[in-house]
């Protein structure tokens, strides 16, 4: 753990043993905020679907642009949590659902937020000071970048933090905090406004092989060094093949066996699922109902095996999306919250 970290939960630790204990003999109860808390200090709402809907309107920006907003109206928002960064797949964010308008937003702090900001817990965000920015599709609630190749950046410093970040009630996870999209409205379900949303994908298939959209990679695929290998790949890096270097054992290569290498195929990297492989045609966008589960090398699951090629599975994650800078290529690429997120029917 970094100075920054450290120093994060030592000050968050601080106030909320401040608000807990500041009698000892009769402490008072942590403080959970309301909507009546920000309309006293002459703060107005703005639902996240209309917040997302200003920062595109503000900025102009293409989907692909490096693109912020700084906001300098007196504004808040909120919103449920509905992802959790405890197995390291989702990184120092959290993502914040409206049941009212059904919209969802990545808001960008610091790691550990499960610790604070659990799924099922409402959170107020002042969004004056803080930046709304773009990343390839996406847009989330942050701080201002010192790099002018991204729109924002992590609200990292805890007084930053707890000047702007505000737990409310915990009223849990619901069923309807949960879009669920099957073989019969993958069609018609507009993906573009569930962005950010906790989505099941009910009995969709695993598939490995070439996609024929994006830039044609074959799939499960896999990263070290960022070298990208596939499973039909043969080459090698360093005089190994990018199975053994991701699981440090012996494999096919050696053995000139490259059906072995599809027997065990493991979350880091990506992953196609699809509710229709062949509806991909020749296009630089992947068709509806084709969608990547990307995994970050830090989630604790990355050793777990995707399901094999063919099988139908219950998935539930983060839906995002990705372009490249010119905002074609688009991908609406899937996080999983756990590992046990996915279930073999």
């Amino acid at each position: 753990m970094n100075k920054m970290a450290k120093f994060f939960y030592a000050a968050l630790i601080a106030l909320l043993a401040t608000g807990c204990y500041n009698d000892y003999d009769d402490p008072a109860e942590l403080k959970l905020y309301t909507d009546a808390d920000f309309t006293a200090e002459g703060l107005e709402y703005i639902s996240i679907k209309d917040l997302k809907a200003d920062f595109w309107r503000t900025t102009g920006a293409g989907v692909g642009a490096v693109a912020s907003w700084e906001v300098d109206e007196p504004l808040y928002t909120r919103g449920k949590v509905i992802s959790s960064d405890r197995y390291g797949s989702i990184y120092k964010s959290v993502y914040l659902y409206d049941e009212a308008t059904e919209s969802a937003i990545e808001l960008k702090l610091n790691s550990g937020t499960y610790v604070f900001y659990e799924a099922g817990r409402e959170l107020f965000v002042k969004l004056e000071g803080l930046v709304l920015g773009n990343y390839r599709g996406m847009v989330s609630i942050g701080a201002k970048s010192g790099s002018t190749e991204y729109s924002n950046d992590n609200i990292e410093l805890p007084l930053m933090v707890m000047d702007h970040v505000f737990r409310g009630e915990k009223p849990g996870m619901t069923a309807a905090d949960t879009l669920v999209i099957n073989a019969s409205n993958y069609m018609v379900v507009d993906v573009e406004a569930a962005l950010g949303r906790l989505v099941r994908f009910e009995n969709i298939e695993s598939k490995f092989g070439t996609a024929p959209w994006g830039y044609n990679n074959s799939f499960p695929n896999y990263f070290a060094n960022s070298t990208s290998y596939d499973v039909n790949s043969k080459g090698t890096l360093n005089g190994q093949t990018w199975y053994e270097i991701i699981t440090g054992t012996p494999t096919w290569a050696a053995k000139g066996k490259q059906d072995d290498a599809v027997k065990d195929t493991y979350f880091y990297g990506s992953a196609w699922f699809t509710y229709d492989a062949t509806d991909a045609g020749e296009n630089t966008n992947a068709p509806a109902g084709n969608y990547v589960v990307r995994t970050s090398g830090y989630a604790r699951f990355i050793n777990d095996p995707i399901p094999a090629d063919g099988t139908k599975v219950d998935l539930t994650a983060i839906l995002v999306k990705y372009t490249n800078s010119s905002g074609r290529y688009i991908t609406y690429q899937l996080t999983l919250n756990d590992g046990d997120d996915v279930v073999v029917k």
